[in-house]
């Protein structure tokens, strides 16, 4: 870099300017300029290689800091094969054993795969409500981001069903392959989440159940067994629902309708997730969103007396209802129709007048 002027506001540094500081010469006074030497100087005369003295070798106890490179044909002591460096490229770490049913079968390998990048952060969005944590990037499990622990514990369980809501709904018109990605997700991104919370209420798993019915949508085998084994899945979501929630908060009507608009704010995400410039580029994301629409739906059907016979309840319902009824077509099938009916500001707003209307229960 050469001397020059670098501006600051009304200042002006001259760099250069320390170099006569260095020297011990005068700092000359701004504006002034520096002449150059009149007198050239003597070139001085060449040094003989004769008189310049050969290199001693260093002490013998002088600490070498920086050996020099082992010869070629040095050879490095060799890693044992039982104790491989963690993290070594190129050596591949030995897998912790792990249980069967953890493993997907080999046919559906590529199924996860299918799932869009998007997807990876479903399991930690599940892990936002309650303790923090589908989940530092919104979507699925953000909305229940500084829920209190049932709610999240609730609302957990709502993505679980919506996932297999949809994925049923594929199986039963034979797309296996997008129905098997759906029947993964609450493995994958959620139950282990929800395991410590099932632990800590003292509820019994699920994961079996879960597993048996991604198995049997892996191998394509639908008709009465598949069926058999949707319902055993549901009817464990149920138990750890009712015995995972006390009785005098789960019936509750503030309580239902905090845990069923979060699962539409949740469904809102998945839809502005879909949308990229202004199609359906992400179709999983849509099908999640319209299975926590129909598990919202489930539960508000569930919960339908309790709801209209709470204090406000009539309006409260009426108004929620309108709500639904302009969401529903958002999602009118499990496949995304040709163009969205509603751009994402439009189910968001949807979904806020819905919200609105749960907070008449509270």
């Amino acid at each position: 870099m050469g001397s020059g002027p670098v501006r600051f506001g009304p200042l002006r540094l001259w760099v250069g300017v320390g170099a006569f500081a260095l020297a011990g010469a005068a700092v000359p006074p701004a504006g002034a300029q520096v002449s150059a030497p009149t007198e050239a100087r003597e070139a001085a005369p060449a040094i003989p290689p004769e008189a310049i003295p050969a290199p001693e070798p260093p002490p013998a106890d002088l600490p070498v800091l920086f050996p020099e490179a082992s010869p070629p044909t040095a050879e490095a002591p060799a890693v044992p094969a039982t104790e491989p460096p963690p993290g070594a490229p190129g050596q591949p770490a030995a897998a912790p054993a792990e249980p069967a049913s953890a493993a997907p079968a080999s046919g559906a390998a590529s199924a996860p795969a299918a799932a869009p990048p998007s997807h990876a952060g479903h399991g930690a969005m599940a892990g936002h409500g309650g303790e923090g944590g589908e989940g530092g990037e919104g979507g699925e499990g953000g909305a229940l981001f500084s829920a209190s622990p049932d709610v999240a514990y609730a609302g957990r369980l709502m993505l679980v069903r919506g996932h297999l809501a949809i994925g049923m709904e594929l199986a039963r018109a034979g797309a296996w392959d997008e129905a098997v990605v759906h029947f993964l997700h609450p493995r994958e991104e959620i139950y282990a989440e929800l395991s410590p919370e099932l632990r800590r209420r003292r509820v019994p798993g699920f994961l079996q159940p879960l597993d048996r019915l991604a198995a049997r949508v892996r191998a394509k085998r639908g008709g009465p067994g598949l069926e058999a084994a949707y319902r055993q899945a549901i009817a464990a979501l149920d138990r750890a629902w009712s015995a995972g929630l006390p009785q005098r908060v789960r019936n509750q009507p503030a309580f239902v309708a905090e845990v069923a608009a979060r699962a539409m704010r949740s469904a809102a995400a998945e839809y502005e997730a879909a949308i990229e410039e202004g199609r359906f580029a992400n179709v999983v994301e849509y099908q999640d969103g319209r299975g926590f629409m129909l598990e919202t739906d489930a539960l508000l059907n569930r919960n339908g007396a309790a709801l209209r016979a709470a204090p406000g309840g009539p309006a409260a319902w009426a108004e929620a209802q309108a709500a639904m009824a302009a969401l529903r077509p958002v999602w009118p099938a499990a496949r995304p129709p040709a163009a969205p009916v509603l751009d994402p500001a439009g189910v968001i707003a949807a979904v806020a007048r819905f919200e609105r209307a749960a907070l008449a229960w509270r």
